[in-house]
């Protein structure tokens, strides 16, 4: 995709729940915020509605002629796909629509591979993208060369057994680079976790306000950018609270609806910061409209929770309340959150609002953590038992 990452693009998504009437505008709109920070310009859309996709392009074969169409007409570039692509539907749609095909895993790991700035993020996108694409490429492959027999100067298996080989060492030196770099980072969480600090993960989505609230809490001076996904690799600095507390706090790689569990997967280090951490600060933009806010707090819990985080280590912070001080009343009415069982606050860390009872509500949370829990009914029976 890197070649294409300039010209225009069309946004297209097949529409799978009939009854969906607003929640893939959400979905839509979210894509087209991401293509356009490549620097592309979205110059179209088209939505299908099926409630099963078809087998060779995804979207069907009408639909496919309605978007070539527009394609030569405006002189589109590259169609960009909200649903994930099986590699032959890929080859299918760039050969017949005549322009580049991409989906929004793709789309993502261009915007990580730009925005990542050390060698591990780097590595660790360089083996998403090869995860992603090289059953694309031996299919290209399989196909360019399948009427070429092996001889001389002949292109046939040779080469395709060739590229294969190549792929094959490529990942593998990758993985190799990859356990070094991570066998260290490991180590330096594991010393960090011997100073005994309970530890406070800022997670979220992305331009929800991490970076800007982590300095808030810290007084550290991490460089704040509009642009999604400026934090790829975890950031640590400690905060000290009174004279029986001081805190670890770290920022960590933002969320993207629906991102693809291979993506979260990818940045292992990033989801054992998360996964490890005492209390996991969920962190969403008061300002979204009320169905965005709604659909990002249920799928970052989902998230959270599908990572390995317990809900009762689960924090729901809702920030930017210096963009819309009317809402943080009735915020949480209107999104239903006591219905999830989870603490919430509302805060402003741009202007610093309600970070001193933030903090509280992270001590408090540690405090009953702590605290011996009543034994459940599962533990009750079994001690009965033992005890006869």
């Amino acid at each position: 995709m890197q070649a294409s990452t300039q010209g225009r693009a069309v946004l297209c998504m097949l529409k799978t729940d009939t009854h969906d009437h607003s929640v893939y505008r959400i979905r839509l709109e979210e894509l087209r915020r991401l293509v356009e920070t490549l620097g592309l310009e979205v110059v179209g859309e088209f939505v299908q509605t099926r409630r099963h996709p078809f087998a060779r392009y995804h979207i069907g074969s009408g639909k496919v002629r309605e978007i070539q169409r527009f394609v030569e007409g405006h002189g589109v570039d590259l169609a960009v796909f909200y649903n994930i692509l099986r590699s032959s539907q890929k080859l299918n749609l760039i050969r017949d629509l005549g322009c580049d095909v991409v989906d929004r895993y793709e789309v993502t790991l261009e915007i990580f591979d730009r925005m990542a700035s050390d060698n591990l993020s780097k590595l660790q996108i360089e083996a998403a993208r090869l995860e992603k694409l090289t059953p694309y490429f031996k299919l290209e492959a399989s196909i360019r060369y399948h009427n070429d027999r092996p001889f001389f100067l002949s292109m046939g298996e040779y080469a395709y057994h060739s590229q294969l080989r190549e792929l094959t060492r490529r990942q593998a030196r990758i993985r190799e680079q990859m356990e070094a770099l991570m066998k260290e980072k490991r180590q330096q969480i594991r010393k960090r976790r011997s100073l005994g600090f309970p530890t406070v993960c800022i997670a979220g989505f992305y331009n929800a306000g991490k970076t800007r609230l982590f300095n808030a809490l810290t007084g550290d001076s991490k460089p704040v950018s509009p642009q999604p996904f400026t934090t790829l690799s975890s950031k640590y600095q400690r905060r000290y609270i009174d004279p029986e507390t001081t805190l670890l706090f770290i920022d960590t790689i933002g969320f993207v609806l629906d991102i693809d569990p291979r993506l979260i997967g990818s940045f292992e280090l990033n989801m054992e910061d998360i996964r490890s951490a005492d209390i996991v600060l969920l962190l969403l933009e008061i300002t979204d409209p009320p169905l965005n806010l709604r659909l990002k707090l249920l799928e970052g819990v989902r998230l959270l929770t599908e990572i390995g985080v317990p809900r009762d280590r689960i924090i729901i912070v809702l920030n930017k309340a210096d963009l819309a001080p009317e809402r943080a009343e009735t915020v949480g009415a209107d999104l239903g959150v006591d219905h999830l069982g989870l603490p919430w606050t509302v805060i402003s860390a741009k202007e610093r609002v309600n970070l001193d009872g933030l903090l509280h509500a992270v001590t408090e949370r540690l405090k009953g953590l702590k605290a011996p829990q009543p034994p459940t009914a599962r533990e009750e029976k079994i001690a009965a038992v033992g005890k006869g």
